[in-house]
């Protein structure tokens, strides 16, 4: 075989494999995640299949997704929650992140905070991790942004067992990398 078969070769080789891979992962997506919209606050965001979507009528909350409970001994259900909130004055993503982590831990005095920068949407935020000190406490985990003076808040929180999964951490990544905002 000459060079130039086997250059050609190989490219046609790289692209059935490339596209076969991005069809499974289409595919994937399509068989784990549902897709919510809300044309009125310009949001969309996957969410994983089958769990519930509560729509809020409270001023700044927009939505959650509460995951359905395996059985009646099912204490706590894992769920994400979307608001957006006017800020009464101007606040630097700092300040922000900085309240939101002292009202966090000072509802939950058993939590481990930690901080740190991440782009979402398009957007410079911050994602803020909170694991229960006990081993059959919760996490949450808070991503915030602000843009034109209101606050983004999207935060998920689960059981700390289960959110230890790796599984469990992809999925939360592929959610919050799903957010698109439309301003």
């Amino acid at each position: 075989m000459d060079i130039k078969k086997a250059v050609l070769f190989g490219a046609l080789a790289v692209f059935v494999l490339g596209a076969g891979y991005l069809s499974w992962l289409i595919i994937r997506d399509k068989m784990l995640y549902s897709q919510y919209t809300n044309d009125k606050e310009g949001i969309s965001m996957k969410y994983p299949k089958g769990w519930k979507v509560v729509p809020y009528p409270e001023t700044g909350a927009i939505v959650g997704f509460v995951m359905p409970k395996a059985n009646a001994l099912v204490l706590f259900q894992a769920n994400w929650n979307i608001s957006a909130t006017p800020l009464a004055e101007p606040l630097t993503l700092e300040q922000y992140a900085g309240a939101a982590n002292a009202q966090m831990t000072f509802m939950f005095k058993d939590v481990v905070p930690s901080a740190r920068p991440v782009k979402i949407s398009g957007h410079e935020g911050r994602e803020l991790v909170y694991l229960s000190r006990k081993d059959d406490g919760l996490v949450f985990i808070t991503y915030v942004f602000i843009y034109k003076n209101v606050a983004y808040n999207i935060t998920y929180a689960d059981e700390k067992a289960a959110w230890l999964d790796p599984e469990k951490k992809r999925r939360v990544a592929d959610v919050i990398g799903s957010l698109k905002v439309n301003f």
